[in-house]
């Protein structure tokens, strides 16, 4: 910043010189604790508005793909019943996460136990998505003899599954529908026609 000049006599040269007085400003050398915070705050404005829908769309996507390998196990059920030509079950736990496909009956006698157990499937859904309570039924239980072969059958015999769902061996099946519902309540619907033993999925409880 610049001052006024001021002038002072040279005794030697007998001349008036300008003298220029400089005033330098001390320069800053990093940010106010103040400004630090607005920025912080406004980063994690921003993340927080980002982070929302990434969220959803990864929640959105797990439900998703559990609910495909319900589906595809259900319509496998059906063709397997075809190729069999026996009547095969897919039974659910309301409120829970186990899901299972297994014959209807126990095998006849003289059947090897590989063959016997050939199609046979437990599996569980994520942890945070369960089987909806309302539309299958509540307190069924599977055969002991229908689950031998299964690695986990001990544990499945003392589950208290929902109203089997049946796949015939001419391509028909038992009407059914239930829910797949992820830990916010979103859920999938799937549905089983019995005249064709077709499945399908809706967005949303549709029952």
């Amino acid at each position: 910043m610049l001052v006024p000049a001021y002038f002072a006599s040279c005794e030697k040269c007998g001349t008036m010189q300008r003298h220029i007085a400089i005033k330098h400003e001390p320069s800053r050398s990093g940010y106010t604790l103040i400004e630090i915070m607005l920025a912080v705050m406004v980063l994690v404005v921003l993340t927080s508005m980002a982070a929302s829908p990434l969220m959803n769309s990864w929640r959105d996507t797990q439900t998703g793909s559990a609910t495909e390998e319900v589906r595809a196990l259900l319509a496998g059920t059906r063709l397997l019943a075809l190729d069999k030509d026996e009547t095969w079950q897919f039974v659910y736990e309301p409120g829970g996460t186990n899901y299972l496909r297994v014959p209807f009956s126990a095998p006849t006698e003289g059947v090897s136990d590989e063959k016997a157990n050939q199609g046979k499937h437990s599996d569980t859904l994520p942890t945070t998505i369960t089987f909806g309570e309302s539309g299958g039924g509540t307190g069924s239980t599977v055969s002991s003899e229908v689950l031998t072969g299964l690695t986990n059958a001990g544990e499945l015999s003392g589950v208290s599954w929902s109203v089997p769902i049946l796949f015939y061996s001419d391509g028909t099946s038992s009407e059914a529908g239930f829910e797949i519902v992820d830990e916010y309540g979103n859920a999938r619907t799937i549905k089983v026609r019995d005249l064709t033993g077709g499945v399908t999925v809706k967005e949303g409880a549709n029952l």
